[in-house]
């Protein structure tokens, strides 16, 4: 029984997706619908995302700067706004680098005290040197994509 349930559901999904589009007539009767009424045009179309893009988009055109177009339905953010965001997630990256640089020596303080000691466990120290070395690598690598 569950079996059937979960192929039923399994098979409902696609039939959910479309295009929606968004008629008003003459007396101010909104209609929503998958159709598209000939002669008339939609005041909103919420496209199908299920479907691949038209061919002028589906061929990976890009903008002057090598970036693939954003559509045009996709919300914007106006470059003020966009700047600020940067500015933030740079001084969180740059924060979270001065911390994962102390980690580094303290954690490298500890690797060369514990080399000179017997039975001490270098292996877990060793590998928590490696640790922070790869996440100031991938900090790093974060800050110099952003604008």
């Amino acid at each position: 029984m569950r079996f059937a349930i979960c192929l039923i559901l399994l098979a409902l999904p696609p039939m959910a997706f479309g295009e929606i589009y968004k008629f008003v007539d003459e007396n101010g009767v909104v209609t929503y619908t998958n159709m598209p009424r000939p002669g008339v045009k939609p005041q909103v179309v919420i496209p199908d995302l299920s479907r691949p893009a038209p061919a002028s988009s589906a061929t990976g055109k890009t903008k002057s700067s090598g970036r693939i177009a954003t559509p045009s339905y996709f919300p914007k953010v106006d470059t003020g706004t966009q700047l600020k965001r940067d500015d933030m997630r740079r001084q969180l990256l740059m924060e979270e680098l001065r911390s994962e640089e102390r980690n580094l020596s303290a954690s490298r303080a500890s690797l060369a005290q514990a080399s000179r000691q017997r039975g001490a466990d270098v292996g877990t120290l060793t590998e928590s040197v490696r640790m922070h070395e790869k996440n100031i690598q991938m900090l790093n690598k974060e800050l110099s994509h952003i604008r």
